[in-house]
């Protein structure tokens, strides 16, 4: 997947999240999170900032931990991380 496609999936991410209660949990938006996630790591192995951008458990307690605050920042540092590559 490159690098534009990515970004617009997370940016139209956020847009969505927008609308919904911040503190509320979100863990249906975790395996979009990872798999973009691993997409860009993929396009850009040697990137710092992506080496640490783990994934987030999608099993257990973790998972549902998740606030829609957390994972629209978390969105938002992707989209930030990548276009400063470009």
């Amino acid at each position: 997947m490159n690098d534009a496609t990515i970004i617009r999936m997370a940016t139209e991410t956020i847009q969505h999240l927008r609308h919904a209660i911040p503190v509320s949990s979100c863990p249906y938006m975790v395996p979009s999170y990872n798999a973009l996630v691993s997409a860009a790591s993929a396009n850009h192995p040697e990137d710092a900032f992506l080496k640490v951008l783990t994934p987030i458990p999608t099993t257990g307690d973790d998972r549902d931990s998740i606030s829609i605050a957390e994972i629209t920042a978390l969105f938002a540092q992707l989209v930030v991380a990548l276009e400063s590559l470009t």
